[in-house]
C-alpha cells in the first residue's frame, strides 16, 4: 500500500493504549507532522480515559469522560483495566452478565474511533499503529481479535512498544535534538519508566536502540501532587538524584518530560541540572505521535528513514533476500528488512526456477556487515525442462530466533500441473551480539 500525497487526502494513525487512557494521533498525506486528537474541540486534552461505564438495567454503554460522569453522578457500573484483562482474557461480569474482556475492549475503541468524525471518515485511513508500554504476544493476540471485530481490515494495522514509538517521534525530528543520545521520562504519580535513545552512528544504517529503566521512588498512593512543599522538594531532588545517575557519563542532546506528573513543572531542581546544555520538552503525546509517524513509515518509508535501524531483542536482525533474474540479469530482490518485529515479519514471493533444484537466502546482518547464504534443496522435486517449475515462497518467523521458509511446487499451469510437494527450512536468526554491545 502506497500513501501517495498526489491523490486525494488520506490518513494514518497513531493509537496509544493504557489501562489509565488513551491518545489517538493522526498524520494527514498534506501534512508532515502528526495532530492529536482532543476531546473537547479547541483546547489541548489528549486524554481519552479508559472507562466505559453501563447503564444499570438497560442496554446503555458509555466511554471515557461521559462514563466518568455518570459514574459519578448516576451510579454506572464501572469497568476499568479493559487492556489487562484482554490480554489475560479475564471474564468480566457487568450488571450479572458475564462479558469477554476482548468484545468490551473493542465496544471502547470503536467508540473512541468515532471521535475522528469530526476531522476525517476512517474510510481515508490506510494505516494504524497501536502502541503500548506491554507488548507481549499475548495482548498483540487480543488486540488482533479487537481489529477483526471492528472490522479494520480497510486499513493495515501494526503493533508497536513505546521504546519504537519513541524511535519514530525522534526520526521525524531535527537532528540537533539526536544528534547524541535522547531520554524520555513518563510520570503519571504512579511507576516513573524511563527510555533512553541511543545512537550508534559508526554503523550504515544508523543502529537506534532504547534502554528501558523504572522506579518506584516517586510512587504516590493518590494519583496528584502532594499540597506540602516539603514533600514536593523531597520528590524533586529524588528526581534529581536519579536523572543525575542515569546521565552521567552520558551525552544527551535532548529530553522529554511526559504525562501528568510533571505538568506542574514542580521540579524545579530536576530542570536546572536538565536545561544545562540540553533541550528540554513536556508533553503527554509523545507515543502516539511516534505510532501515527510509524505509521506513514511502514506503508511508504522515506528517503531518510533508510538511514536508521532501530533493533531490540525482539527485531529482526538481517536484511533477507535473494537474487532472481529480472530481463536476463540477476538482481537483488528484498524479502524482509531488517528493524522489523519477528511477528509482523512476512513475506510471499513466486518465482520461475532456472537450473538446479535449490533456493538460496541471502542473510546479511546490519551489525556486523557481514553476509551468509542460507540453502534449501527441493528434493523430489519432479524432473521438468528449465524454467517450467513455478514455486510459491513464503517466509515468516516462528520465534525472535527462527525464520521459516516455506515453498510449494505450483508447476506451470496445465502443461505441467503441481505436485502438491512442499519443503520448509528453520534459519536461525540468533542474537550472536549483545544490543548493549552495538551502541
Amino acid at each position: 500500500m502506497i500513501f501517495d500525497t498526489k491523490k486525494s487526502k488520506s490518513y494514518v494513525l497513531g493509537y496509544d493504549l493504557s489501562d489509565s487512557f488513551c491518545q489517538i494521533s493522526y498524520l494527514s498525506s498534506d501534512s508532515d507532522m502528526p495532530q492529536t486528537l482532543s476531546v473537547l474541540a479547541g483546547a489541548e486534552l489528549y486524554n481519552i480515559p479508559t472507562v466505559l461505564s453501563k447503564e444499570k438495567g438497560t442496554s446503555n454503554w458509555y466511554y471515557g469522560k461521559e462514563a466518568q460522569k455518570r459514574i459519578e453522578e448516576n451510579g454506572d457500573i464501572e469497568i476499568r483495566g479493559l487492556i489487562e484483562k484482554a490480554g489475560k482474557m479475564d471474564m468480566i461480569e457487568v450488571d450479572g452478565t458475564e462479558y469477554n474482556p476482548v468484545a468490551l475492549l473493542s465496544l471502547f475503541i470503536k467508540k473512541s474511533l468515532s471521535l475522528l468524525s469530526m476531522e476525517m471518515s476512517m474510510e481515508l485511513v490506510k494505516a494504524i499503529v497501536f502502541t503500548a508500554r506491554d507488548l507481549d504476544d499475548k495482548m498483540i493476540e487480543a488486540l488482533s481479535a479487537v481489529v477483526e471485530n471492528l472490522g479494520l481490515d480497510s486499513c493495515d494495522i501494526f503493533y508497536q512498544s513505546y521504546e519504537e514509538s519513541l524511535y519514530y517521534y525522534m526520526l521525524y525530528q531535527t537532528e540537533d535534538l539526536k544528534r547524541q543520545n535522547v531520554v524520555a521520562v513518563s510520570y503519571d504519580f504512579g511507576r516513573m519508566y524511563v527510555y533512553m535513545l541511543r545512537y550508534n552512528r559508526g554503523l550504515s544504517p544508523i543502529v537506534s536502540c532504547v534502554d528501558t529503566s523504572y522506579y518506584d521512588d516517586l510512587a504516590l498512593a493518590d494519583p496528584e501532587l502532594p499540597t506540602s512543599q516539603e514533600k514536593i522538594d523531597m520528590m524533586d531532588e529524588q528526581l534529581s538524584f536519579i536523572l543525575r545517575h542515569l546521565m552521567e557519563n552520558t551525552v544527551v542532546n535532548s529530553v522529554y518530560l511526559l504525562g501528568n506528573g510533571f505538568r506542574s513543572q514542580w521540579m524545579h531542581k530536576s530542570l536546572k541540572f536538565l536545561c544545562t546544555g540540553r533541550r528540554v520538552f513536556l508533553g503527554n503525546n509523545l507515543f502516539s505521535k511516534g505510532a501515527s509517524i510509524a505509521a506513514r513509515e511502514k506503508i511508504s518509508p522515506s528517503s531518510f528513514a533508510s538511514d536508521y535501524v532501530f533493533l531490540r531483542k525482539d527485531k529482526l536482525f538481517y536484511n533477507v533476500g535473494m537474487l532472481v533474474d529480472k530481463s536476463g540479469k540477476e538482481v537483488y530482490h528484498a524479502l524482509l528488512d531488517a528493524g522489523i518485529s519477528w511477528y509482523d515479519a512476512a513475506a510471499s514471493i513466486s518465482v520461475i526456477l532456472d537450473k538446479k533444484p535449490e533456493l538460496k537466502l541471502i542473510m546479511t546482518s546490519v551489525i556486523e556487515g557481514t553476509q551468509h547464504e542460507e540453502l534449501l534443496e527441493l528434493k523430489e522435486l519432479p524432473q521438468r525442462p528449465e524454467r517450467t517449475t513455478r514455486l510459491r515462497i513464503d517466509l515468516k518467523m516462528k520465534s525472535e530466533e527462527i525464520l521459516t521458509v516455506y515453498v510449494e511446487d505450483q508447476g506451470f499451469g496445465e502443461i505441467f500441473p503441481a505436485s502438491g510437494i512442499t519443503w520448509s527450512l528453520d534459519v536461525p536468526c540468533k542474537r550472536n551480539i549483545e544490543i548493549e554491545n552495538i551502541i
